[in-house]
């Protein structure tokens, strides 16, 4: 695989027949030729869908849509057909790929992706969101949510996974991204959602917690940043 940061939430990754483009919302797509396009949208605010993902039919023949149902209720007069509808912990079989889903914490869905033998998962805004001065119930439920959806994800050997690490929750912006580490068997992880304070990346992998999964967690330090060959 080649996988390419778009920004912010936005990823690439290229396989041999097939291009996939998660939570697109700014910066430069880059020109990928001769392969089917998939592209995938886990909900509907602006940080993770951006219209101009439907411009891709323009470049491309063949561009397939593969959104969080929630898109269409928020977002109905952006969304040019053909598409896909997608809906919480729920499995969809396309034939040449396989998509399961998981409730986000947030707004719309997970993607956990199967396809050309590899298994890929996208968080979208699918988090531990605990928010310092918030009531303890919220952030507990947020809690008991995060863990809920992780203990269903954590039935896969995930080859590539990108996870969030939020630097607006202060002394919680790891909890998340531990314990999907901790619980989850991904072999290579892409920090996400950094909001371009990529120093948070070498902040967590000088800690404590960080220096245990620094052989499983990519540093993600610049856009349009590509690796090569990702086994």
């Amino acid at each position: 695989m080649d996988i390419r940061f778009i920004d912010h939430s936005g990823f690439i990754v290229e396989l041999e027949k097939y291009v996939l483009l998660f939570d697109y919302y700014q910066g430069e797509i880059p020109d990928i030729p001769d392969k089917t396009w998939i592209v995938f949208a886990s909900h509907f605010h602006q940080d993770h869908y951006n219209s101009a993902i439907f411009d891709l039919r323009d470049r491309y023949e063949d561009v397939r849509y593969v959104l969080s149902k929630d898109i269409y209720k928020h977002r109905k007069r952006t969304l040019k057909p053909p598409y896909e509808l997608l809906v919480a912990n729920q499995v969809y079989d396309f034939g040449d790929f396989h998509v399961e889903t998981y409730f986000s914490t947030d707004e719309g869905v997970a993607f956990y992706v199967e396809i050309e033998g590899r298994s890929i998962y996208h968080a979208g805004d699918l988090h531990w969101w605990h928010w310092i001065g918030e009531p303890d119930a919220d952030n507990l439920y947020m809690e008991k949510k995060f863990k809920e959806q992780m203990g269903y994800l954590s039935k896969h050997k995930i080859d590539v996974a990108f996870m969030l690490l939020d630097p607006r929750q202060e002394a919680a912006y790891d909890w998340g991204m531990n314990y999907f580490l901790e619980n989850v068997t991904a072999k290579h992880v892409f920090p996400m959602h950094q909001w371009g304070d990529f120093a948070l990346t070498d902040q967590y992998l000088r800690s404590e917690a960080g220096r245990r999964f620094a052989t499983r967690l990519i540093k993600v330090d610049h856009v349009g940043q590509t690796w090569h060959n990702v086994e």
